[in-house]
């Protein structure tokens, strides 16, 4: 548990600096100042603000250790807490406890798991999810688009509790970045695997994503997968209490059967299907109603996909978290004859692009499997010679290009929010 750093109650002498405006510094600066805090919000890639008048200073996990901003907040010996550990704290106090909030993070598979965390508890409850899709509420298994354009940042979990209040929800599910912020009754760690470097390669994203550990509120569940090596409430996936295989779901030594779609993408859906049953499990829905959840589920959009319309078949693997292995992954599976690709990154939407180099070897080996190539964003437009390519300046040019091909298969895999 950590320990509160007072920025809720009586620290109202105190002065608060909140780096990282473009990260959701502002919205938390704003909140603090909403609630009798004196806060200032601050850019600080392009400039470095005076900190010397500031009591404690607020800083998202992967700033780098050398931005000048947090280093001279280390010289001058401030105290420094996290995006996440502010948020939690700001909020812990003014959610109404009768809103069952669900956070959500990990390496992979974040999205999934919120949504199919959502299917399912609308069965019972009207939800709001917040993930890379947008806010959208929940009712019958059914979703609404209430709001589009929102990031993962940890600061933007104020709003989406403003909104879940003036919906009148009974869950929230929360979508997080490199970990929760302490307001979840339920923490679920989807994968610590295929980890990676963050704050220009000074720490490791597992150790930020741990926040759902040391920032959870007492009474907390903590779901995590069985790869994280921790000791949960409740384990998921593969060596875990509950998991999943094509056609059976496992709570411990009680099996059910499932009768997911034809088209699912199994092996992409595994972890969240796991991580969304255990979740519901915790939270207190009947098991014969999560496998009711999951009848005929066949992906969501953006998430491998699979469409059929007009004699041509669709493979949608375009969304935020697309890495090089996806892309191998989904040309495994729409492999076949007249297979046009979009693949690339829409620089537009996202922050942290594809790992170029390793996805231009990718494409490299595998051009023979493909009959047109389009590529998406300006740092593949130097390899459109050497691969045949043509080039898009986003996903939905990418795909209008396509279309002019009239294929019968088409596979996207562009790395953008939608």
């Amino acid at each position: 548990m950590h320990c509160d750093t007072g920025i809720q109650a009586d620290g109202r002498g105190s002065k608060v600096a909140v780096l990282d405006t473009i990260h959701g510094g502002a919205t938390i600066a704003r909140k603090m100042v909403e609630s009798g805090l004196q806060a200032e919000a601050f850019e600080v890639y392009h400039h470095t603000p005076n900190l010397e008048g500031f009591d404690l200073v607020v800083a998202p996990v992967h700033l780098a250790p050398d931005n000048p901003a947090i280093a001279s907040a280390k010289k001058g010996k401030k105290k420094i807490i996290t995006h996440h550990q502010a948020v939690g704290e700001l909020l812990r106090e003014r959610v109404d406890s009768s809103l069952e909030v669900f956070e959500v993070t990990g390496t992979h598979s974040k999205t999934s798991t919120a949504l199919l965390l959502a299917l399912m508890l609308s069965r019972q409850k009207k939800v709001l999810s917040h993930t890379t899709r947008g806010l959208e509420v929940w009712q019958d298994g059914k979703a609404r688009l209430i709001e589009k354009g929102l990031s993962i940042t940890p600061g933007n979990v104020i709003h989406a509790t403003q909104v879940a209040q003036a919906q009148g929800v009974q869950a929230l599910i929360c979508e997080i970045s490199l970990g929760g912020t302490g307001l979840a009754d339920h923490g679920i760690l989807t994968s610590l695997s295929g980890d990676y470097l963050i704050a220009h390669a000074t720490k490791w994203a597992s150790t930020a994503k741990l926040q759902m550990l040391s920032l959870a509120k007492k009474g907390a569940k903590l779901l995590a997968n069985s790869d994280a090596g921790l000791s949960p409430d409740v384990s998921f996936a593969r060596g875990g209490r509950i998991y999943a295989s094509p056609n059976r779901l496992i709570f411990a030594k009680e099996e059910w059967h499932l009768d997911l779609g034809e088209d699912l993408d199994f092996l992409g859906y595994e972890t969240a299907i796991a991580g969304a049953c255990a979740a519901a499990d915790a939270a207190g829905i009947e098991r014969s109603e999560i496998v009711s959840a999951l009848f005929g589920f066949d992906g969501f959009s953006g998430r491998m996909k699979i469409k059929r319309q007009d004699g041509q078949i669709t493979f949608d693997s375009s969304n935020s978290g697309l890495k090089v292995k996806d892309v191998a992954r989904a040309l495994d599976a729409a492999t076949g004859r007249d297979l046009v690709v979009v693949v690339g990154e829409d620089s537009e939407t996202v922050c942290e692009g594809m790992d170029i180099p390793a996805l231009a070897n990718l494409l490299r080996l595998r051009k023979s499997e493909i009959a047109a190539l389009i590529i998406v964003g300006e740092r593949l437009v130097p390899l459109a010679e050497e691969l045949g390519a043509a080039t898009a300046k986003n996903l939905q040019d990418g795909l209008e290009k396509a279309q002019r091909c009239s294929p019968e298969r088409l596979l996207s895999c562009v790395k953008c929010f939608r």
